[in-house]
């Protein structure tokens, strides 16, 4: 009697074995995903940029989510850092919580602000190679509020191959007073627009300062409208300025004694319009700083 007592309860433990090992089979079968199994996995996307300074963008990183195991996993809070082609461009932390159900989604939108100097870096050694896209890596280290397997905290990491986004490029070509009277003149100022990512680009409702020397606010104006720029392509647009002439004689008179080494700075400001959500409606408000001396440089490399 008693050994049928133990047959039964190994049969009844074999039973549980090959019933667990079959459910779990059929679990892993059903959530599974082909990247990274039954791991928590993630998706990146570039939401949309808000914002373009000469030295800074301030986007949002659509971050996706997925949990595809059979217990919820709550979450303190992420840090993360995304590179370009193995170089570092964002490296951030999300503080708020984060709970994901077990076998669900949920999308995280990530502010963040990104350095422009190693994008365009970057950008350029690629578009010089002809490439117009590249391998973009994100990592997130997720701080658990109750450990799961002995873990405190879970990474996941994430590979894509995404275009090779550039940031339209604004220079001064030249400068011609068309209109010289006592109060105000006017100037015509010729900047050159660049965009070199394959979608055309536009600004609209561009306001433009210009400072020269110790002269804050020189000359000043406004285009109303959109400025249009193609798909890899450069434009060169004149754009009319109001110069107040008593801060012109002075700075006339700066550049008798500096000559052409003179600073000048223009401030521009705009929105920018594109068929890429990604650009659609980012304010941008970047400083050009140079010398008269470049923009003789800009003239002479335009005219070979």
């Amino acid at each position: 009697m008693k050994n049928k007592k133990i047959l039964v309860y190994i049969l009844v433990f074999t039973l549980l074995i090959v019933a667990g090992w079959v459910g779990w089979h059929f679990y892993k079968k059903e959530n599974e995903n082909p990247v990274s199994g039954l791991k928590p996995r993630v998706e990146m996307g570039i939401g949309h940029i808000s914002n373009i300074t000469d030295s800074t963008i301030d986007l949002s990183l659509q971050l996706l989510v997925h949990n595809p195991l059979p217990v919820e996993l709550d979450m303190k809070g992420f840090e993360y850092f995304v590179e370009m082609n193995g170089v570092k461009i964002i490296e951030n932390e999300y503080s708020k919580p984060l709970l994901i159900k077990s076998r669900d989604s949920t999308m995280v939108m990530l502010p963040s602000q990104l350095k422009i100097k190693a994008l365009k870096q970057e950008g350029n050694a690629e578009a010089a190679q002809g490439e117009d896209s590249a391998d973009y890596h994100f990592e997130g280290t997720f701080a658990l509020n109750k450990p799961f397997l002995g873990k405190d905290s879970v990474t996941i990491s994430k590979d894509k191959r995404l275009p090779l986004y550039r940031l339209p490029k604004v220079e001064i070509v030249d400068f011609d007073i068309t209109k010289f009277r006592l109060g105000n003149s006017d100037v015509m100022l010729q900047l050159k627009f660049s965009n070199k990512n394959p979608f055309p680009v536009q600004f609209e409702d561009p306001s433009y300062v210009v400072s020269l020397g110790s002269q804050e606010r020189l000359a000043e104006g406004s285009v109303k409208g959109a400025t249009k720029i193609k798909g890899k392509s450069s434009e060169i647009y004149q754009i009319p300025l109001s110069v107040d002439m008593g801060k012109f004689l002075k700075a006339a008179g700066q550049v008798i004694t500096k000559g052409k080494s003179i600073p000048f700075t223009l401030y521009f400001k705009s929105k920018l319009v594109s068929d890429n959500d990604m650009f659609k409606k980012s304010d941008v408000n970047v400083v050009v700083d140079g010398t008269l001396k470049d923009i003789e440089t800009v003239k002479k490399n335009l005219s070979k």
